[in-house]
This record gives structure tokens, C-alpha cells and sequence, in this order.
């Protein structure tokens, strides 16, 4: 229970952050994951990616990503073929687990943990970035490649997040947490980018205001594709394909009207009540007043 909304957002945070190191059980899996695809293509390397890498994972929600970099000569044109062929190696290795490819990676799922689930994104290096960092070619979900550049993108959340004092990576945790706690079909990857975006004209951050600003922001372009600050990966949508646009629109709308009766209740001093709409917000994992 907390008696400030400062207070209650400190231990949102807590309540979200992963704690304690990698298990036993998860390195091995990981070990096992990078032994198999060494062995059936050749690998260059084999890095962790995405949230976990960034700090801006969402504890029992966040998948945890890997990144594949696969020997040239083994990636054909077509993405979802190759996309295939991994899935089929892993699914030997790892039979009777789920192994599935979803989107635009392979999910190999092991132990209860979710943590313990990786999906493996493989990937064809192509490049580096004026500022020295590696540049891949990624499947795009529709059978061809994009362009990402992972380190790129990590060093960008990480310059933007240490300018504002280390309030960056706890608002994309908090906005990630939304999406999560209610559902939205929305890339966790896009709401970096638009969080980034946001934040990069700011001086501070204040939770409940820019997290209410953010929101604000997505619903006026209406989850518009997104432009990669650094260049590299083009347009980013917000959702894959086939999502529901409306459903993730109407949920949207939802959460900016409840964190704008939040911030109007705050500011009449009825606290208790704004609590009870970032709660909402939330849906119900908010702390709560007291």
C-alpha cells in the first residue's frame, strides 16, 4: 500500500522489474538452443536482445529474446521458409516442449518459468550503423527482411534514459505493463520507439503525467507506423499482422480517459480516488491506497 502516487509508482516499479539472476535450468536451455543452431547452420554469434538487454522488461510478461546470427551462406530470400527450417531443427532438439514459430521468431518454451521461454530471432548481419553498431536483416512476418540494428537501439534508450535521470526505462516498463495487463495488441518494440520518441524533447519525467502524454500521443495518430530514429529498420507498425486495430484503439481510449480522471482527482487532492483509476489503468495491479 503506498500514500503517495510517487510512492505507489516506486513500488509499481519494484513489483515489475525482474529480480534475482538467470537460472541454471534457463542457462542451460539457452546453451542448449545455441548448440543446436551452431551444429544445423553455423552461427556467428548468439546474443540476448530486446527487454531484458534494454531494462525495460515487465517481470512474468516480457519474452526473452535471442538473436541468432546464422552463417550467410544458410539464409535463403524468403524469411518464413527459413523461419521454418529453424523451427524444425529446434522442434527436434526440443520435442513434445511447443516449439512454434510465431511472427517473426522461433518460440521455444521450456520449464514453468516464463522466463525460461526464448524466442530465437535469427539473423543475417549486413552492416554496421556510422556509429559502429551491427546491422541484420530480420524476417518482416510477411516473408521478407528488414533491418534492425539491436545495439543501436539499446544504446539510443540508454543515452535517453541516463539525460533524464533514469526515468525513461520505468516509463517504457509502466507503458509495456498497460499493454500487458489489459491485453493490447500493440509491439512492445513500437512503444520504445514512441517512448524514445516522446521523451526526446524532454527536460523530466513525471510518471503521471508523461505516461498520460504518451497515451495521448498514440491515440492522436491513432497507432500510427513509426519512423526509426536511427535509420535503420524504415516504418515500424504497431501491431502484427492480422491484430485487431480497433480492439487495441478502443483499449487505448480507454486508459488515456482513466488516467485523465486520475490526474483531474489528484489534482482536487481526492487521492485515494486517483488511485482507484490508476488501478484501472493497470487492471487491478496497481498498489493500493493506504
Amino acid at each position: 500500500m503506498a500514500r503517495t502516487l510517487d510512492e505507489g509508482f516506486r513500488l509499481f516499479l519494484d513489483s515489475l522489474t525482474p529480480v534475482g539472476s538467470e537460472s541454471d535450468a534457463a542457462r542451460n536451455h539457452r546453451e542448449s538452443i545455441k548448440e543446436c543452431l551452431d551444429s544445423s547452420f553455423g552461427l556467428y554469434a548468439f546474443f540476448l536482445g530486446g527487454s531484458f538487454q534494454n531494462g525495460t522488461s515487465v517481470r512474468e510478461c516480457s519474452d526473452v529474446d535471442y538473436f541468432a546470427s546464422i552463417v550467410h551462406d544458410s539464409i535463403p530470400d524468403d524469411s518464413a521458409s527459413f523461419l521454418a527450417e529453424v523451427g524444425d531443427a529446434l522442434d527436434k532438439r526440443f520435442p513434445n516442449t511447443g516449439v512454434a514459430v510465431s511472427d517473426r521468431a522461433v518460440v521455444v518454451p521450456s520449464g514453468s518459468d516464463g522466463n525460461e521461454t526464448i524466442r530465437v530471432i535469427p539473423a543475417n548481419l549486413i552492416g554496421q550503423t556510422s556509429g559502429g553498431h551491427r546491422i541484420y536483416a530480420l524476417a518482416d512476418g510477411t516473408g521478407g527482411w528488414m533491418k534492425s540494428s539491436p545495439g543501436a537501439h539499446s544504446a539510443c534508450v540508454a543515452t535517453l534514459d541516463s539525460r533524464l535521470d533514469g526515468r525513461l526505462k520505468p516509463l517504457i516498463r509502466f507503458l509495456k505493463a498497460w499493454k500487458y495487463f489489459q491485453d493490447v495488441a500493440i509491439s512492445s518494440y513500437y512503444l520504445e520507439l514512441r517512448c524514445a520518441e516522446y521523451v526526446s524533447g524532454e527536460r523530466m519525467i513525471v510518471y503521471t503525467v508523461d505516461l498520460h502524454d504518451v497515451l495521448e500521443l498514440l491515440w492522436d495518430d491513432q497507432l500510427a507506423a513509426i519512423q526509426d530514429p536511427k535509420g535503420v529498420s524504415g516504418h515500424i507498425s504497431a501491431r502484427s499482422a492480422g491484430a485487431d486495430k480497433k480492439m487495441a484503439i478502443s483499449r487505448l481510449g480507454t486508459a488515456l480517459y482513466h488516467t485523465d480522471r486520475a490526474q483531474e482527482t489528484a489534482r482536487e487532492g481526492r487521492i485515494e480516488e486517483a488511485f482507484r483509476y490508476w488501478n484501472k489503468v493497470f487492471n487491478g495491479h496497481f498498489p493500493a491506497y493506504g
